[in-house]
């Protein structure tokens, strides 16, 4: 049994987890339930093409938009406060898409709307973080990840079912109302864990608000090598996943000629492999130290991302040569993602709200720039081209963990 590090007892601090995961879980498939009438969408705005990925791009930016402010915010304030802020943000923007009138409109909102995101890492698991030890947390963030993964995993395909026999403006309206009852949840039971002592008698002090103090620790925290050097490593892991989100509708829609429908079934084997891997990784936390599994998902992920790019130079441009590696990639991003976020937090002695607020900015920077690269790369339509970016960011990663480990070590 997981035993909460703070005063709270453990069936509170599941439901927490359980009302924040369901906050997590919609704000991914705000994105991925729409992805797939993307197409539709820009047609019915008379949009460019390049739309579909801008709008995931929109998304992702969004989500690193607040993140330096809400981590000394959190320090400051609280989690739960900052938090509940965020839950009412994504649910008061969730509904103002569905009113948007032109493409630009449409992009805004989903900017304002991503910034929902930025409450995830900075805050909710950065309390998750506090109020469990390492593997417990490492535990519990691997089993709430395989219930987020259910929105990629399912959200495409219900989305292109949604958007068959409904307005795409539904799919909002629809998700603002889940919204409305994650705030509920989270108001009623989040913990505090800032200005609390745990179990040890150690105090989670509140860190002063003062531009001084904000500015020595996001200084210290960039002149931390292992953080930096980490924290891009967390950006570039996720890349070809992101970027896979963006292109996939371009690739397999308007190229492969199949339906949304068949669209939302290719993204099974995909999102269902990360599934496989976060069940693995709760394996794995009995019995490996964090850096071995990290060790075990980056060979792995190496492996996916290199058959990636391969297979359509040597056998055939489809897209369908594309698909193993990436399944090989998915399984390990599922193994390697929380350990390594666990490493890159604790790396450092900042207080973990500021620390995850740079962390997840700078990962979520580069996968929104990231997308627009993706955008650019398969502007000639090329699935071998797409394949040889994705083993070129795993190039990127492996310099960046490599990094890591050699300044985490001294």
């Amino acid at each position: 049994m997981l035993k909460p590090l703070i005063h709270i007892t453990h069936r509170h601090a599941l439901i927490f987890a359980s009302f924040f995961v369901l906050y997590e879980f919609l704000t991914y498939i705000a994105n991925d339930m729409i992805m797939p009438g993307m197409i539709g969408v820009v047609a019915s705005f008379h949009g460019p093409e390049s739309a579909v990925a801008s709008s995931l791009t929109a998304y992702v930016l969004g989500g690193a938009s607040l993140q330096l402010f809400l981590g000394p915010l959190s320090d400051r304030y609280g989690r739960r406060p900052v938090m509940l802020v965020g839950a009412l943000l994504f649910f008061v923007f969730t509904l103002l898409i569905a009113c948007t009138q032109s493409i630009d409109q449409f992009l805004v909102a989903r900017f304002f709307q991503g910034t929902g995101l930025c409450f995830i890492g900075v805050v909710g698991y950065a309390t998750v973080q506090e109020i469990f030890a390492e593997m417990d947390a490492i535990r519990l963030i691997s089993v709430m990840s395989n219930i987020a993964i259910l929105a990629p995993l399912l959200g495409p395909l219900l989305g292109a079912v949604f958007v068959l026999y409904f307005s795409w403006r539904l799919i909002f309206l629809m998700i603002g109302l889940f919204a409305l009852i994650a705030l509920w949840g989270l108001w009623r039971y989040m913990p505090e864990p800032v200005g609390q002592k745990n179990r040890s008698g150690v105090l989670m002090p509140h860190t002063p608000l003062a531009p001084r103090v904000i500015a020595k620790n996001y200084k210290e925290l960039m002149q931390n090598p292992a953080f930096i050097f980490g924290s891009i490593a967390l950006g570039l892991i996720g890349l070809p996943c992101v970027a896979w989100i963006g292109i996939a509708p371009v690739i397999i829609i308007n190229d492969a000629h199949l339906s949304v429908i068949d669209y939302g079934l290719w993204q099974l084997p995909l999102f269902g492999a990360t599934i496989l891997g976060n069940a693995y990784l709760q394996r794995l936390t009995h019995k490996d130290t964090i850096k071995r599994i990290i060790y075990l998902g980056s060979a792995l992920l190496g492996i996916g991302l290199l058959i990636t790019a391969c297979l359509p130079w040597l056998i055939s441009s489809s897209f369908l040569w594309l698909i193993p590696g990436l399944v090989l990639y998915f399984f390990a991003l599922g193994i390697t993602g929380a350990p390594l976020t666990r490493l890159v937090l604790f790396s450092t002695h900042v207080s973990k709200g500021t620390a995850s607020a740079l962390q997840s900015m700078i990962a979520m920077c580069i996968q929104g720039l990231g997308i627009e690269l993706t955008n650019a790369v398969y502007s000639h339509h090329s699935n071998p081209m797409f394949g040889a970016y994705c083993a070129l960011i795993g190039v990127g990663y492996f310099i960046m963990l490599g990094g890591t480990f050699y300044y985490t070590k001294r």
